[in-house]
């Protein structure tokens, strides 16, 4: 059983509707659909009865989630006693971050630290529920109760192109929409569907490429011929036979932030963040 979807339905409960969940969770509704219904297939009963007005749990939605919630925090409490032996803070990574996450433990120098690669969904869900204390991350749409953030970097959206592409900046959204497009097949980046709505919103429809898997791996399709991409910040290192063009249309910031659960263990942590972000 993935223990995502389990998280999933217990979010799905607490927020009363699949739309409401979907937006803390920071993924797509079908998407979020689909997993639950996959959840409800391995089991074998219906977890919720669907309306207009909203989801509620059935009968055996209410058995199953009450078990279930105290099954992930007690497998949450176990990982994190297995992997903070020593350190006093679990801090989730989403993908492509790894610039940043060195800026900050060295603003952090005397905080320990237990570093997670993880998206930013999972890092609302883990800081809410107390398995995790902090997290960097891409900017979500709400926030569950408990959970603060601050932006630590705004960047604007650029096409990341090898060298030798025949475009050059600034370029527009018709002259991209004519290129691959090489989008991450996950949340772990923030912002790579909002993309495709910027073309939308110019009555363009873009080519896409294979997805990558990562952000690294979206990177190394760019460095080998498969397209661009859109969802590499500008401040992240590169090869250099790529190179970042300016657009010329303006579209939304891809924005980093930092989550945290509010307790007083993560004060220095949250001030090294609002350091970098000072910095940056």
């Amino acid at each position: 059983m993935d223990l995502r979807q389990v998280r999933y339905a217990i979010a799905i409960a607490r927020a009363g509707s699949l739309r409401r969940a979907s937006a803390v969770l920071h993924i797509a509704q079908p998407t979020l659909s689909e997993q639950l219904r996959a959840l409800e297939k391995e089991i074998g009963v219906e977890l919720f009865s669907r309306s207009s007005a909203g989801v509620r749990l059935t009968e055996a939605g209410e058995a199953f989630l009450a078990q279930a919630t105290i099954a992930v925090n007690a497998f949450e409490h176990a990982v994190s006693a297995a992997r903070d032996t020593g350190a006093l803070l679990r801090l989730g990574v989403a993908d492509g971050l790894g610039d940043l996450l060195a800026a900050l433990l060295t603003a952090a120098h005397n905080t320990r630290l237990r570093v997670a690669p993880m998206g930013t969904a999972e890092q609302l869900v883990s800081i809410a529920e107390g398995t995790l204390q902090a997290g960097l991350g891409y900017s979500p749409g709400s926030l569950p109760r408990g959970v603060a953030r601050t932006i630590v970097q705004r960047s604007r959206v650029h096409a990341l192109v090898p060298r030798d592409h025949h475009l050059s900046g600034p370029v527009s959204l018709t002259a991209l929409a004519k290129e691959p497009l090489v989008l991450p097949e996950s949340d772990a980046v923030a912002g790579a569907r909002r993309f495709l709505a910027a073309f939308g919103r110019h009555g363009l429809q873009p080519r896409l490429a294979p997805a990558a898997a990562t952000h690294d791996l979206a990177i190394a399709q760019v460095e080998a011929g498969a397209g661009y991409t859109l969802s590499v910040r500008k401040e992240c290192p590169v090869p250099e036979s790529l190179t970042f063009l300016e657009i010329a249309e303006e579209l939304p910031p891809i924005d980093v932030v930092f989550l945290w659960n509010r307790q007083p263990e993560v004060h220095d942590l949250v001030s090294a963040a609002r350091q970098l972000a000072r910095n940056g």
